[in-house]
């Protein structure tokens, strides 16, 4: 028994390591606290090569010294990162990036923050120049954390709704009034055939 709780424990250790790791991905994740509100970002440093390369093709990252290289980050990150919460704005202000051989660490602190939230509208561009990213938006609110997925299908942009701290996408209801064509289509075809036999 003990064996197979180990086995399990180093199966989900080592997902999440790959997870992780995975040039493809990349997490956002905002605390949201009384005192300050972090950001937090981590991203595969290959994933995070391949995109300052893509975006800044005339600049050779391999003669970029580390100090350099993290304001070149710094400033990409800021530039695809787009939030919005009750309609406010939020920046992201001073950070720190922590270089790693497989994985980066980015920290933020961010503008002010509302102290209701009601809605949020998040834009993630950063590494979409990777074919297949996703991005995983998350948000600590009063200690509950929710998520949301960037990808392409979603143009990497998400508007959410919040109920009981946690965040719900806003999908857009179905507009009834379209419901009156169909109705049209069995009366039309039934008053065809009454027409037809009158003829």
């Amino acid at each position: 028994m003990k064996k197979s709780v180990i086995l399990l424990l180093i199966l989900i250790v080592s997902i999440q390591t790959l997870h992780a790791h995975n040039p493809l991905s990349a997490m956002y994740y905002l605390e949201v606290k009384d005192d300050i509100n972090i950001l937090n970002i981590n991203l595969s440093q290959n994933g995070l090569n391949e995109a300052l390369k893509k975006q800044y093709s005339n600049i050779e990252l391999e003669a970029l010294s580390d100090t350099e290289y993290k304001q070149l980050t710094v400033k990409y990150l800021k530039k695809n990162f787009s939030l919005k919460i009750n309609g406010q704005a939020i920046s992201l202000l001073e950070g720190g990036l922590k270089l790693g051989s497989h994985q980066t660490d980015a920290k933020f602190i961010t503008t002010d923050l509302p102290d209701t939230f009601k809605n949020l509208n998040i834009e993630i561009k950063a590494f979409t120049e990777n074919a297949h990213h996703q991005t995983v938006f998350s948000l600590l609110l009063n200690g509950i954390t929710s998520k949301v997925i960037l990808n392409e299908n979603n143009k990497y942009t998400a508007s959410v709704i919040f109920k009981d701290n946690l965040m719900v996408v806003n999908s857009k209801p179905f507009n009834t009034n379209y419901l009156w064509c169909l109705a049209i289509i069995p009366i039309f075809i039934f008053g065809k055939k009454i027409f037809s036999r009158t003829n």
